[in-house]
């Protein structure tokens, strides 16, 4: 099954991916929509640091959903129309992926095995595999 990995090294904290992530699923570039970004910030001691979040398909929000509104294969589907905004997958959420709005989840679905992320990153830091 392919994943997206990032490697911290290569990135250069453009945020592109969260960009590219917004426009692609919600039409609009508003990364506090986008499913996958990488933030980056300086520790106490002025080192540049990095929070990666992405859906890794680790199962646990598909296993937790009390509606069966998430499925899973090789990668992550909500069903809006199942979807009663529990937030029960947020709350498992290892990871801390998955984004309630509106009263749904929305998880990475990796753009259908096609993810613009890896696209658009500049630098290779992100890569499907």
């Amino acid at each position: 099954m392919k994943r997206l990995r990032f490697t911290k090294q290569k990135c250069i904290g453009c945020q592109l991916c969260g960009q590219v992530c917004s426009a692609t699923h919600e039409g609009a570039f508003v990364p506090s929509k986008a499913r996958v970004f990488i933030e980056t910030y300086y520790d106490k001691g002025g080192d540049l640091k990095y929070k990666d979040s992405y859906c890794n398909l680790c199962g646990i929000c598909f296993k937790n959903c009390p509606t069966g509104a998430i499925s899973m294969d090789d990668k992550i589907l909500v069903d809006h129309e199942v979807c009663i905004g529990c937030g029960t997958c947020a709350a498992k959420c290892p990871r801390k992926v998955v984004r309630l709005r509106e009263k749904k989840s929305y998880i990475c679905d990796t753009c259908n095995g096609d993810p613009m992320c890896v696209k658009v990153c500049p630098q290779g830091a992100l890569i499907f595999e």
